[in-house]
């Protein structure tokens, strides 16, 4: 798994926290982590959650994020 945390007063405001949490990532992955090498395989991830628009994030966490 990825250490990456949420939270909500339900499923569904977890999944948004979390969906908001993947996109500050992207972005701190663009702007340093990319180099840090616990973080340079996340490409992939990071890839996906650039491309996809909020609907397909969340829809994609809903299926278990893999």
């Amino acid at each position: 798994g990825r250490p990456f945390v949420s939270e909500g007063t339900d499923v569904d405001g977890a999944l948004a926290d979390l969906a908001l949490s993947l996109r500050e990532y992207a972005e701190d992955w663009d702007d340093r982590l990319d180099r840090a090498p616990n973080h340079a395989g996340n490409w992939a991830l990071v890839q996906l959650i650039k491309l996809s628009t909020d609907e397909q994030l969340l829809e994609w966490l809903e299926r278990g994020g893999e």
